[in-house]
């Protein structure tokens, strides 16, 4: 398989940095092609009924902004690298589902994103978005963990205890 061009889902967090610096890696010695996807996920709470209502427009444009920002940080990424990188936002309340209609309708020939895992308890299970993504794209997954989140193999030729 030839990867021609690889979609970054991309949080803002370090480690969709990291994601997207292995992306543009892998873009570099394939086609040279990225797309960088990041959904805005407005955050609506009412603490107290007696509380005023929250501005629904100044969250929208938050959350707009901040995956603005994380699409442009990627971008920066990739060029930096030599490759080309288109970005592509939009509004959701869930991620999965939008970064894989993305990348399909981007042609896309991997999605490359980060998972941070759903808490300290659990480090063996992807994060909710990543095992999203990866259980319902028909486009190959590559998830990266944080060195330290990576269950050590067992290679014991014994049963498991």
């Amino acid at each position: 398989m030839f990867i021609e061009k690889i979609c970054v889902a991309t949080d803002g967090s370090d480690l969709a940095v990291r994601a997207a610096q292995m992306a543009a890696t892998l873009a570099r010695a394939g086609g040279g092609r990225m797309v960088a996807v990041s959904v805005a996920q407005p955050q609506f709470s009412v603490r107290d009924c007696a509380a005023a209502l929250p501005d629904a427009q100044a969250e929208l444009a938050r959350a707009r902004q901040a995956a603005l920002a994380h699409v442009d940080t990627v971008a920066r990424i990739a060029h930096a690298g030599g490759v080309s990188c288109d970005t592509l936002t939009c509004l959701a309340s869930a991620p999965g589902p939008e970064i894989i209609r993305l990348a399909e309708e981007q042609a896309c020939d991997l999605i490359v994103m980060g998972t941070h895992g759903p808490n300290d308890a659990n480090r063996l299970f992807a994060g909710s978005v990543a095992q999203y993504v990866l259980a319902n794209s028909a486009i190959p997954v590559l998830l990266l963990r944080l060195p330290r989140e990576a269950s050590k193999p067992d290679f014991s030729d014994g049963p498991a205890a």
